[in-house]
């Protein structure tokens, strides 16, 4: 049994692989669980991450890093599979307006952003992480890694803890807060979800 042990504990391309593979299969598979009709979804995978650092597992730094560059590409090239087709003709159906709609979320939630850092003194690595968890902007988290990682050339990106803090940390409330907001938005107005779906689409 000690192949077992060195497997789960010992830092490593095959015991990183291991435990990515037990994060995302626990987080897919609870995240299907519905509690009064709402479930997680692959949110989950993040709160199985969380158990399983607390738990003492940890894995090989430059694998993690790796794995993060390689799924942020995976990941904005399938967005961009996905919308490409249609983006240029959504412009001509209000598209410019969401967008702009958009960019002022952005620049709202930046302000914010350094407004606490200036009135509490919260880090702004830190507040990087909140703003990108606090908004569920994975990218968001990533991007900010690559540019603080620039600046401060003596730590890699993943030697900045407090950027993946502030993102675990605001992260579930930020799933929690859209679904809590949906949920009571469409009970005091008393929307039909899928009529609305069929509407649009």
């Amino acid at each position: 049994m000690t192949w077992l042990n060195d497997l789960l504990w010992q830092e490593s391309v095959s015991q990183t692989i291991l435990i990515y593979c037990i994060v995302i299969a626990l987080g897919v598979s609870l995240g299907k669980i519905r509690i009064a009709g709402i479930s997680l979804g692959i949110a989950f995978v993040l709160f199985t991450g969380i158990a399983m650092g607390h738990l003492g597992f940890s894995i090989n730094r430059q694998v993690i890093d790796f794995i993060r560059d390689f799924g942020l590409i995976l990941f904005v090239f399938s967005i961009g599979l996905q919308v490409g087709p249609g983006f240029f003709s959504s412009f001509r159906k209000g598209g410019l307006t969401l967008n702009l709609l958009a960019m002022a979320v952005v620049v709202i939630g930046g302000v914010t952003a350094l407004s606490i850092h200036f009135i509490t003194g919260t880090s702004l690595p830190m507040m990087a992480g909140i703003m990108s968890g606090a908004v569920t902007n994975t990218p968001g988290l990533g991007a900010a890694q690559q540019a603080l990682a620039q600046v401060w050339p003596e730590a890699s990106a993943g030697e900045i803890p407090d950027l993946g803090l502030g993102y675990a940390v605001a992260y579930p409330f930020g799933v929690l807060g859209i679904i809590l907001t949906m949920v009571m938005v469409r009970r005091v107005l008393g929307l039909n979800i899928t009529k609305m779906i069929l509407f649009l689409s």
